[in-house]
């Protein structure tokens, strides 16, 4: 297939790093506005997903992250209190799970290809 850029390609591999920080940021983002509340579900979610932000971030288990990240999304679209984002962004963070599962870590990461 013919790339409009071809001298981009070289940075293909970087995309599931991209993916994977961005995945982070929406966890870290939801966790700290987790921890705002005084509710204790709140704060014991808040702390699965600064957890799962953490591993992400770091590119330690990743795929197994990408499974609980799913699993975090999933309660947010069956108890809509505990989503902190918008809607689109739990969809696209699904997207996102579901992509850093089937490909890895990327590079930048602690994870090794097996």
């Amino acid at each position: 297939m013919l790339s409009v850029f071809p001298e981009l390609l070289f940075l293909a591999p970087f995309a599931a790093f991209l993916m994977r920080v961005a995945l982070g940021g929406v966890f870290t983002y939801a966790a700290m506005r987790h921890l705002q509340s005084s509710d204790g579900t709140m704060r014991s979610f808040a702390v699965a997903e600064a957890a799962t932000a953490t591993a992400l971030l770091a590119g330690a288990w990743t795929q197994p992250a990408a499974i609980v990240s799913m699993l975090l999304i999933g309660t947010w679209f069956i108890f809509p209190k505990l989503r902190a984002t918008a809607l689109g962004t739990a969809v696209l963070s699904v997207v996102i799970a579901l992509s850093l599962l089937i490909t890895g870590a990327g590079p930048l990461a602690f994870d090794l290809p097996l």
